[in-house]
């Protein structure tokens, strides 16, 4: 396996699954803009983005599909339940969940502030991301202040996919009143292979 990357990007949830799982992949890092213009990296992703991961001359991007598959290569390492288990019914719920009622309002906002070109840019939409994003998290502290972990109260790989949502809302300073999704994220950072 090969995986192009880039660091602080959403490729540090790939290496931190990569690094839990004790796996050995190549990695492909370059500085902006050398990365996207690598020249195979079409060939994985189809808008040249990363991460993007070549398993065996087959590409496969997106974090979370690139670090799920990854779990499920090493059932033996207990980083996700198997398919058709009620915990994998809730790795995809909160899957789905962080993406896009979490990642997709903090990223709009920090893609408007610090991508795109000036003249790009849409500040109106920053206070109605961050309502948006605070709407919702309130599910998540909420669970969080049951428990320490998302599926089964253990770690697992939705945690790693979680851990970057979360530090990037808290990045954005969405998380004020947040404890639990806060302490979470000091557990997830103190775990040895963490990459936030």
């Amino acid at each position: 396996m090969r995986l192009f990357e880039l660091s602080p990007t959403r490729s540090v949830r790939v290496t931190w699954t990569l690094n839990e799982l004790g796996m050995d992949c190549e990695r492909i890092s370059a500085p902006v803009p050398q990365i996207f213009q690598h020249p195979e990296l079409e060939k994985f992703h189809p808008l040249r983005k990363i991460p993007a991961l070549d398993v065996d001359g087959k590409g496969l991007f997106e974090s979370a599909a690139i670090c799920t598959y990854l779990a499920d290569q090493a059932p033996e390492k207990g980083l996700i339940s198997p398919s058709g288990t009620w915990e994998r019914a809730l790795h995809d719920q909160w899957v789905s969940f962080l993406l896009t009622e979490l990642e997709a309002w903090a990223w709009s906002t920090f893609r408007s502030k610090s991508i795109v070109a000036e003249e790009k840019r849409v500040p109106e939409m920053y206070e109605y991301n961050q309502e948006a994003y605070r709407a919702n998290a309130v599910a998540l502290n909420d669970h969080l202040a049951k428990q320490n972990y998302l599926v089964g109260d253990k770690f697992s790989v939705t945690d790693i996919i979680a851990g970057f949502t979360c530090r990037f809302g808290h990045n954005q300073g969405y998380h004020d009143g947040f404890d639990h999704i806060d302490a979470y994220l000091v557990r997830l950072k103190a775990r040895p292979h963490c990459t936030l």
